[in-house]
Parts: C-alpha cells; sequence; structure tokens
C-alpha cells in the first residue's frame, strides 16, 4: 500500500467514525444542516440515521417549525465559498433563536480530507470502500 493508498483508507476510516459520531450526537438531541438534498442524500447513504435539515427548510417561514425539538445543529455546508458563506449565516440563525450550533465537525472533515473535495454530496464515492456503509445502504433499500 503505496502512501496515496494509506491516506485514502484513513479518510475512510475516518469517515466511519464521523458518521458514528453524528449519529452519537443526533441520539443526543442534534440535527445536521447541509445545502441540498444530494447532500442529504449521501449523509443518508453514508449511514447517518438521524435528521438532516437543508437551506431550504430553514426558510424563513419554516426555520423555527423546522428546529423544533432540536437542541443543537451541526453544520456541514460545502467546503466552497458559498458553504463558507452559508455556514456563517446560519451560525448567526442559530444564536439568535438560542439553538447550540457546531461547525468543528465541519472543520475536522475538512481537515481529514486533506481539502480534497469540497462537496459533502461528493463523500456518497466512498459508500463502495466501506463493507459496513454498503450493508447500511443496502438495508435502506429494501
Amino acid at each position: 500500500m503505496g502512501p496515496k493508498d494509506e491516506r485514502y483508507q484513513q479518510f475512510v476510516d475516518f469517515l466511519v467514525s464521523f458518521i458514528g459520531e453524528l449519529n452519537d450526537l443526533s441520539a443526543g438531541g442534534a440535527a445536521v444542516l447541509v445545502e441540498g438534498q444530494r447532500d442529504s442524500r449521501a449523509l443518508s447513504e453514508l449511514g447517518y440515521e438521524g435528521k438532516i435539515l437543508t437551506k431550504t427548510s430553514l426558510s424563513s417561514t419554516r426555520a423555527e417549525a423546522s428546529l423544533r425539538g432540536f437542541r443543537s445543529v451541526v453544520i456541514l455546508t460545502d467546503m466552497d465559498r458559498e458553504g463558507q458563506r452559508l455556514a456563517a449565516k446560519y451560525m448567526v440563525l442559530f444564536q439568535t433563536m438560542r439553538i447550540s450550533a457546531s461547525l468543528s465537525q465541519r472543520r475536522r472533515l475538512r481537515s481529514a480530507s486533506g481539502g480534497t473535495f469540497l462537496h459533502i454530496e461528493n463523500l456518497s464515492r466512498f459508500i463502495p470502500e466501506v463493507p459496513e456503509m454498503r450493508a447500511m445502504t443496502t438495508k435502506m433499500r429494501v
């Protein structure tokens, strides 16, 4: 296994742990915020089982209803400039609504990938690499 293969496997291992962490946070009352439906689908296919919010579900008329019952929100917007802008915007929104929000998972994901991908939806390409994720995805389709 070369250095590139080793880094790839390290990221896959990180991703398995990361999805487990998101599921634990969800069990404690957290939701995950992503930008769109493809991002949402990618997280679900990777094994995330909790509530996923999209920017559409947080439109000004729906935000309060969408967030009802959640103690915190993990912000996982894309790693591009627009994703950074949205992350800052939602941090302010959640603060005004007195909802705890976290960007630390987003930062860790970006760091673990070495900045090689920008969009959450692209995480779905790792599904074939992880037996646990393939098994979960297969169960979801049945």
